[in-house]
């Protein structure tokens, strides 16, 4: 602890109130920057919706996550994360692009991967496993069912392949929105069920849509 009393018997007058004024700059400096290294947190719009904003920063890039959660479940086990669809937009250098997202449950957080740039010690970009699900847009009528890859990240989630040298799928997301907008249901699940497989989800969508209008970085 710094002593004032000690301090003024050893120091002269402005010796003692130089070393006073950086010691009380200092302490108000520590503090800033530990609010600024704070990292930022999910802004919760309604009980299932939350929004996300930050800008990475290893890439510099600004991004939006908007996480649509399914009510919880009576029989769910306490603490767990329920099913999530998460649409996440990204500024790169003035270019918008848009990710979609999927947590069947169970997974608290999110982390952010920004798009791969090789160096001479990471020539190829890292491979994920791709597995089919199937999505049916539900309002007044269905459409028909999409079967698309998803890619299973690290943390559980599944995020929609975009179309490229990996990935089967001919379209990225913002082909869908136009069903997402027009039937505000999405019906989401495994194709062909098997043993252990978690159960389709049915995420109602129009609270999110209502906030991704209202997102500028979610335009195209």
């Amino acid at each position: 602890m710094f002593d004032r009393t000690q301090a003024r018997n050893l120091l002269p007058r402005h010796t003692f109130l130089a070393v006073l004024f950086c010691f009380i700059a200092l302490q108000v400096f520590d503090g800033r920057a530990a609010a600024q290294d704070e990292p930022p947190k999910p802004v919760q719009l309604t009980p299932n919706l939350s929004r996300f904003e930050a800008t990475d920063p290893a890439s510099g890039i600004h991004y939006v996550r908007l996480l649509l959660s399914l009510p919880k479940v009576a029989d769910a086990p306490e603490g767990q994360a329920p099913p999530r669809f998460s649409i996440e937009c990204r500024d790169i250098k003035g270019v918008h692009e848009m990710q979609w997202f999927l947590s069947f449950g169970g997974v608290d957080s999110f982390e952010f991967v920004a798009p791969f740039h090789s160096t001479p010690q990471t020539l190829y970009p890292p491979q994920f496993a791709q597995v089919k699900l199937r999505m049916v847009f539900e309002g007044y009528t269905k459409s028909k069912p999409f079967l698309r890859s998803w890619s299973a990240l690290r943390n559980g989630e599944f995020r929609y392949s975009d179309p490229g040298l990996h990935s089967a799928n001919m379209e990225p997301t913002r082909w869908f929105l136009p069903f997402l907008n027009s039937l505000p249901g999405l019906r989401i699940g495994y194709p062909k069920p098997e043993k252990g497989d978690p159960p389709e989800l049915f995420f109602p969508t129009q609270p999110l849509l209502e906030e991704l209008r209202k997102t500028p970085i979610c335009s195209p």
